[in-house]
């Protein structure tokens, strides 16, 4: 019997249950800044989390320079065969050095294939991975972290080793301007909270570099596993849309829609009403905070033999 979308989407599901790839909100350690040292990563294997075997990688290219001409460097010359602005490039390089290296398949499915910075924030976007620093999306869709009982406030995210870290310099609405790694965070004696990464094209070389959280130039982050949720509405299109689709046709609320999966429709949003309507929810059409606590708690009420 050849199954829909979302019925192979459940499917996965169930298997990516069976590892440990949603972080929850949860109290942190944080490291000293003049304590702070790089992690050591020299005697990593393939069983390590992947986001740990791309910040080896990182780390062995700390030092590099480019060559005598701008832009020159081993990294544009793989992406693209020649010279190019290289922060994003260097990135992607190291995600294909792991998966020569491990035999891991982690281009496209954990990190993205991509040069020039500003392309590689929709792909975390799309998997429903990307954490802004101002607790919502570009399109203002609303962000908690799993395990919150709150909405993301601005630079509340403190993030993780292995993170990818944007930048804007000029214009926000355009996009990002810059990318690295987070190498870690620590805190100062003020309680400021410091990002220390590693990003290519620095200005000519792979290199070390601390920034505040608060930084006013920092766009947001990408996380190698799912640490919050936004807001789902109409015509979103994501991984998440996804995940509800396959949530709301186990309630028995919604049809699969042939060509229409990740994609928030109209039908989405009459399914998604009539269950806040029955659950004494305000019937915005919006799944908020509140909408996704009601929709776990009937789906853990759900017989799995049925």
């Amino acid at each position: 019997m050849k199954r829909s979308p979302i019925v192979k989407f459940i499917l996965m599901m169930a298997v990516l249950a069976m590892f440990p790839m949603f972080a929850s909100a949860e109290d942190r350690v944080i490291v000293p800044t003049e304590n702070w040292t790089p992690p050591v990563l020299d005697s990593l294997t393939a069983s390590d989390e992947p986001q740990l075997l791309l910040l080896q990688v990182a780390q062995q290219e700390v030092g590099y320079v480019e060559g005598p001409k701008n832009d020159e460097t081993k990294y544009g010359e793989w992406f693209a065969g020649g010279r190019v602005a290289w922060c994003s490039e260097f990135i992607t390089w190291c995600v294909d050095q792991v998966d020569q290296r491990y035999g891991t398949d982690l281009m496209n499915n954990v990190f993205p294939w991509y040069g020039g910075p500003s392309t590689g924030a929709p792909f975390f976007i799309k998997k429903g991975r990307f954490i802004s620093d101002t607790g919502s999306l570009p399109t203002n869709e609303k962000q908690w972290l799993i395990g919150s009982d709150h909405y993301l406030e601005s630079n509340e995210y403190i993030p993780y080793a292995g993170d990818y870290i944007w930048f804007y310099y000029y214009n926000r609405s355009q996009g990002t301007d810059h990318v690295g790694l987070v190498e870690g965070v620590s805190q100062d004696a003020d309680g400021v909270i410091w990002v220390h990464v590693i990003e290519g094209n620095n200005p000519d070389r792979v290199q070390r570099a601390v920034y505040a959280l608060t930084d006013s130039r920092i766009y947001g982050f990408g996380t190698p596993v799912k640490r919050a949720y936004t807001n789902l509405r109409i015509y979103n299109n994501n991984d998440d849309v996804l995940a509800l689709q396959a949530n709301m046709e186990t309630l028995g609320y919604y049809q699969s829609e042939a060509g229409r999966d990740s994609v928030f429709t109209l039908t989405l949003q009459a399914a998604v009403k009539k269950f806040q309507k029955e659950q004494s929810i305000r019937a915005t059409g919006i799944v908020d905070m509140d909408t996704r606590l009601s929709i776990e708690t009937a789906l853990a009420a759900v017989d799995p033999a049925s």
